[in-house]
């Protein structure tokens, strides 16, 4: 199966009070607009699937010693050919993650998770594929105050308390 390239525009990442953002900013507060980003997530997946629909089954021919999982014979005897037919479902969704970044600086980051199942096709054989990818969609640093002083206090183990 050839390679194919759906382009999709993603989401704006950020700006002030956009109800079109996947990351809205009001008084200092960000926020993730899920309206955004699970209709980003439903798009794809919709432009996934035609695609999928649009591709002809590719005929691929195997070794029949290919069939045994014994190395030694795996290129010999005659070839069978197996059909690749896309069939199954494409899931796509989006995960987010917050991370410390430095003193009051907070790491904010979305993916894109999407997954498909092929399944290689033959009277005799038939066995899914999957196939996942994960996508960055938006890495940012969020920047608060840095204060004047900063102090930190480490405690040796002795001097936790414990129950």
């Amino acid at each position: 199966i050839g390679i194919k390239t759906i382009y999709i525009a993603p989401p704006e990442v950020k700006s002030k009070n956009g109800a079109s953002k996947i990351i809205t900013e009001t008084d200092n507060t960000y926020t993730a607009n899920t309206v955004v980003a699970n209709q980003f997530c439903t798009n794809l997946s919709m432009d996934i699937t035609d695609e999928l629909k649009r591709i002809d089954p590719e005929s691929i021919s195997i070794p029949i010693g290919a069939v045994t999982n014994l190395s030694f014979l795996a290129d010999k005897g005659p070839e069978i050919p197996f059909r690749l037919i896309p069939m199954g479902a494409v899931d796509v969704g989006y995960e987010t993650a917050f991370s410390s970044a430095g003193i009051n600086q907070v790491n904010y980051k979305i993916w894109i998770n999407i997954s498909i199942e092929l399944k290689i096709v033959n009277p005799l054989y038939q066995e899914p594929i999957q196939m996942q990818r994960k996508i960055m969609l938006a890495d940012l640093i969020f920047s608060g105050k840095i204060p004047d002083h900063y102090f930190q206090v480490s405690y040796p183990a002795e001097y936790l308390l414990t129950e």
